[in-house]
């Protein structure tokens, strides 16, 4: 073969190797025939013969595998084909062929080595995705308030798709079992939606709020569902531009639509079904944990009445006492707690005033705490020493077989005129403070024995007398232990804390308690925390002695005339009507040479008697009649406008009254 030919057919070669497509192949084996063999026309084509009709050289294009890749024909030359005609197209031919089937295999591996990217990008994306769900999934769990939860939610499946912004619609159950719809937003300003009212069930938000769906749109306005719906797309006059809409309902387990994820951009085809899968996973996490937050919410509710239960809805007020007391559940909120206060007035007219700490929370805790007031309570009629009522406690959980114990401070508490009197025990308790009038605080009492443990409980009893001014708290161990075990408080830091707000009262030793103990276990108590303190109060009083004479009437305006403004219009005209009506008595009747008033102001009532040194009077029947001439009408006002009164004969004839203020 002349070098020229051989020259011709390596440049093919070489351009065959460096061809880049079966069309550059095909053309490069085409020409090359052509010049080598002297043809004027000639064709390499993938597909089948379309040589005309006459003398023409074909040659197959034939893969490793036998099958046919496509063929070489030529035709018009000059002369007839030969036998090397023939070998070099044959040459041309397999060249062509191994070209053809090596560029498929480079482009099946490109297209492989493509598709395997796209995959890897696929599952990196699922995985993200996936991560992002889990993340977002464990924050909504993580949280029990149900606004919370909801705008995580809107957050989360707005930042984890296109959406320029959102909004979560849901339903609340108020505490009265009222529903009523709130709504939170993401990625724009409330007011941009504050004077839009609540969504209704147009055309376009139907389906979610029913539950029947979801809606993906990538152009409101060119679906034939909703572009046309009057005025504004199925959108509120003003509302934000909406192009690309994705709406997801929130089911619950059951079956209820709690609301819906709604999410809006102004360009048209932003929203994939990845994305609405990403916003279905996270309505249907958003749907358990709004699930768990109601039924969180519901066991606070129901918590909190319980222990409202077991509570005294309000302290009672006691004419020569004043009273506070502070109670905090430890924890969340839902569980009842243990601690418990009481007071109480008792057969003999005592007061019987109660602290306690219920071993443990919950069900139990509140049934013991139950079982523990109600058997004082019951008990009050015979107005037992403390004790014995703590005796009979402990009795009443040892036969019930009641779990845990209970410790417990209980006090008798009467009232004098000049002093309270007051029996205490504790039955494993701390120990109450006594805050004297004079600035000094200790504790006061004897630990006893726990209550429901063993059949017969050491219970000293210690007494004590109050004079005005003098205070006495009660507290639980959630105030001494708050901080426990890294600090204790002893009984002389919780007598200087009584100390330091014992002046202002009752309520402000409580208060002073119960933020102690918060501050000390870090804003998070650990145990709950109870505190009671009574302070005998001051009374107020007028004590006057004056000639018992006509002119006494006078003697008694005088002598109250510094109550009027604390009394009050009304009240003083009573008090000084009823005063002057029984010192007339006494001048008139009782031959008397003094007459002494004596007047005491307590916080619901007043205190007011008269007495003489005369022989006094008999008292009359009651009630007493109407008097038919002038006399007699100062007993009749007492019976009218007294609370209670009454005649005392003694070394002093006495008439006394209560009257409410």
């Amino acid at each position: 073969m002349p070098d020229p030919l051989l020259r011709s057919l390596a440049d093919a070669a070489r351009a065959v190797t460096a061809a880049e497509t079966d069309r550059d192949v095909l053309n490069i084996v085409a020409a090359a025939a052509r010049e080598v063999i002297g043809a004027r026309k000639g064709v390499a084509r993938r597909g089948p013969n379309g040589a005309p009709p006459g003398p023409r050289l074909v040659a197959p294009l034939m893969a490793r595998d036998g099958s046919s890749l496509g063929l070489i024909e030529l035709w018009d030359k000059p002369g007839d084909f030969t036998r090397d005609d023939e070998a070099i197209v044959i040459q041309l031919a397999q060249m062509a062929a191994n070209a053809i089937e090596t560029l498929e295999l480079l482009q099946r591996e490109h297209a492989a080595r493509l598709d395997a990217e796209e995959q890897g990008r696929r599952l990196l994306r699922e995985k993200q995705r996936a991560e992002a769900l889990h993340r977002v999934g464990q924050a909504i769990a993580g949280r029990l308030e149900l606004h919370e939860i909801v705008q995580l939610a809107t957050d989360a499946a707005r930042e984890l798709t296109p959406a320029q912004f959102g909004a979560f619609f849901y339903n609340v159950i108020s505490d009265a079992g009222e529903a009523y719809m709130l709504y939170t937003l993401s990625g724009v300003e409330r007011s941009a939606f504050e004077r839009f009212p609540m969504p209704r069930n147009t055309d376009i938000f139907a389906p979610t709020f029913t539950g029947k769906g979801i809606v993906r749109l990538d152009d409101v306005l060119a679906d034939p569902r909703y572009g046309h719906s009057a005025p504004y797309h199925g959108m509120p006059e003003g509302h934000l531009p909406v192009r690309s809409y994705l709406a997801v309902p929130v089911i619950t387990s059951d079956g209820e639509v709690a609301g819906g994820l709604f999410f809006g951009h102004p360009e048209p085809g932003m929203f994939s079904a990845e994305d609405e899968h990403m916003v279905v996973g996270i309505a249907a996490q958003s749907a358990i944990a709004i699930e768990n937050a109601r039924l969180y919410q519901e066991r606070t509710r129901t918590a909190q009445t319980l222990q409202r239960a077991l509570l005294p809805p309000h302290l009672p007020e006691i004419d020569g006492l004043e009273l506070a007391a502070t109670y905090r559940a430890a924890g969340e909120g839902n569980e009842v707690g243990g601690d418990f206060y009481d007071v109480f007035v008792q057969g003999d007219g005592s007061f019987a005033v109660v602290v306690g700490d219920v071993c443990g929370k919950g069900p139990q805790a509140a049934a013991v705490t139950a079982l523990a007031r109600y058997t004082l309570r019951a008990h009050a009629a015979a107005g037992l020493r403390p004790s014995y009522q703590l005796v009979r406690l402990n009795d009443a959980m040892l036969r019930q077989q009641a779990p845990g114990f209970v410790t417990a401070a209980l006090a008798r508490v009467e009232l004098h005129d000049e002093a309270v009197q007051v029996e205490l025990t504790t039955a494993g308790h701390p120990m109450p403070i006594l805050a004297r009038a004079d600035g000094t605080a200790v504790a006061v009492g004897d630990v006893g024995t726990p209550l429901g443990i063993i059949e017969r409980p050491d219970l000293p009893e210690v007494h004590m007398t109050l004079a005005p001014g003098d205070l006495l708290v009660f507290y639980t161990d959630g105030v001494s232990e708050a901080d426990a075990p890294r600090r204790i408080l002893t009984e002389p830091d919780l007598a200087a804390l009584v100390a330091e707000k014992a002046a202002d009262g009752p309520r402000a030793v409580v208060e002073h308690l119960e933020r102690t103990a918060v501050s000390n276990a870090g804003g998070n108590p650990r145990d709950d925390i109870a505190c009671l303190a009574l302070r005998v109060a001051a009374p107020r009083r007028v004590s006057e002695r004056f000639a018992a004479r006509p002119e006494a009437a006078h003697d008694v305006a005088d002598a109250l005339a510094p109550l009027a403004s604390e009394l009050g219009e009304r009240t003083a005209m009573d008090v000084r009507l009823l005063a002057t009506e029984l010192v007339a008595n006494a001048v008139r009747h009782a031959d008397a040479a003094t007459v002494q008033l004596e007047v005491r102001l307590a916080p619901r009532t007043v205190h007011l008697s008269v007495s003489d040194d005369g022989r006094g009077f008999e008292a009359p029947a009651r009630p007493i009649e109407t008097p038919d001439g002038p006399g007699g009408w100062g007993l009749y006002l007492v019976d009218r406008c007294a609370a209670r009164w009454g005649i005392e004969r003694g070394e002093r004839h006495r008439v006394w009254l209560e009257l409410a203020r």
